[in-house]
């Protein structure tokens, strides 16, 4: 049986640890915004015992020291992570992952710490004003360390090998190497899927598979929210504890009328708060021909708005009826069509309308039926192809030559004789009806 040491050990045990570790904790969640802030720096570190210590074990508890010291304490921030970059110039990526090898008497550390901070507004825009502050924090905090002996110290605390390591070590750090902020990352707005909240973030919390592939992305909240829940964008904006304003159909009742969204705030349908800008306009009248143009005046009226008492007598169309009618109170009779609605061209003239807005009937035609007048043709005539005949341009059952009125595009000759030229081919005496 072997006797016991004299004194015990330097080595470390296997049993773990029941102090707790240096690492900093993590600050609580916070769903704000935030933005990745890049701090690079090396710690040179001189004077170092030349005894044989673990690589991997420096590099983890330096990450974990740098964690603990740089972390800014002020900042409110989602994540803090710090990461060895190269050792003495050798990429920490590039060595194996359990290399054990002598150290040289200097040495020289290089790190990466990134802080995920939280932006004083909604949309990040004070993101360069934040990175700059935690900067500032970084350095000046890892500076202290440095000046006060805190690194080393804190260092040599983990274990009694690093306590050996570094007695008497010096060290000194360089901080010109500073990204801040990633200003690229904080248009990257992207749906979020998760629990139907049908809302856009730039959080840089997106899924692994967003970034993998890249094209989830867009440049502003209203791009992403046009995209992807065009159908609700007005959730997506996040507006939705806000009525929006303006006047929408009130599609559920009998009444022709629209209704003012500040007034009906709590009975707005949902597919108006979703797209309020199909559904919203900005006035009674907008609304009214928007969606009740059929009923125009009788909307306005039910609406609550003022219908117009006074007409200007002017010619307007009637599509539906092929004829130009006045603008006038309906009372009016006659040829008054009614209030003109206001997208509704005016004519001084039932002949000026004819010509601009009937222009494939015949004039005289137009406006006589516009009129109310008799329609009385040219007694003109005109070749009937459909019986290869020529007809006079008239309407009287009485008359034999008539042939109906002519249409627009039939040709008018002034007697039968220069008529039948125009299908010489027929007899003479059987060129006209009749």
């Amino acid at each position: 049986m072997a006797l016991p040491t004299n004194s015990p050990t330097a080595a470390v045990t296997k049993a773990p640890s029941t102090s707790p570790t240096t690492k900093r904790p993590t600050k609580s969640p916070n769903s704000s915004p935030a933005t990745p802030v890049i701090t690079i720096g090396t710690f040179s570190f001189s004077d170092i015992n030349t005894s044989s210590v673990d690589e991997e074990e420096f590099t983890t508890v330096l990450r974990e020291t740098i964690e603990e010291l740089g972390c800014p304490q002020d900042i409110e921030y989602r994540s803090c992570e710090c990461t060895i970059l190269s050792i003495n110039g050798v990429a920490q990526r590039n060595r194996l992952r359990r290399l054990s090898r002598k150290l040289q008497s200097s040495l020289v550390a290089e790190y990466k710490l990134v802080i995920k901070a939280i932006c004083g507004v909604s949309d990040c825009s004070d993101a360069q004003e934040v990175a700059s502050q935690v900067y500032k924090q970084v350095t000046g905090d890892l500076l202290d360390a440095i000046q006060d002996g805190t690194i080393v110290s804190s260092l040599q605390e983990t274990s009694s090998t690093l306590a050996t390591f570094l007695q008497g070590a010096t060290v000194s750090g360089d901080f010109s190497e500073v990204v801040v902020p990633i200003l690229t990352l904080l248009s990257n707005w992207y749906p979020n899927w998760i629990g139907g909240s049908n809302v856009c973030l730039n959080d840089s919390d997106e899924p692994t598979y967003m970034k993998i592939y890249g094209d989830y992305y867009e440049s502003s909240l209203d791009a992403c929210c046009e995209r992807y829940f065009s159908w609700d964008i007005y959730t997506c904006n996040g507006n939705s504890e806000t009525a929006p304003i303006g006047f929408y159909p009130n599609w559920g009742e009998s009444e022709t009328k629209c209704l003012n969204s500040t007034q009906t705030a709590s009975t707005i349908p949902d597919y108006v708060l979703q797209n309020p800008e199909q559904w919203l306009d900005n006035d009674i009248e907008a609304c009214c021909e928007q969606h009740y143009n059929w009923a125009y005046s009788d909307c306005i009226s039910f609406s609550g708005g003022s219908s117009p008492s006074t007409a200007t007598g002017d010619w307007y169309v009637n599509h539906k009826d092929k004829i130009c009618q006045r603008d006038c109170l309906e009372e009016g009779g006659g040829s008054c069509g009614g209030l003109a609605k206001p997208w509704k061209t005016l004519y001084k003239t039932p002949s000026s309308c004819c010509s601009e807005e009937l222009s494939w009937k015949r004039s005289s035609l137009c406006e006589a039926q516009s009129n109310l007048t008799a329609v009385v043709g040219t007694s003109e005539w005109y070749v009937d192809w459909s019986v290869e005949k020529c007809a006079k341009d008239c309407d009287d059952s009485s008359d034999a030559s008539c042939g109906g009125l002519a249409k627009r595009w039939d040709k008018l000759y002034g007697t039968s004789n220069d008529c039948c030229e125009r299908i010489w081919y027929i007899e003479r005496d059987e060129c006209t009806v009749g």
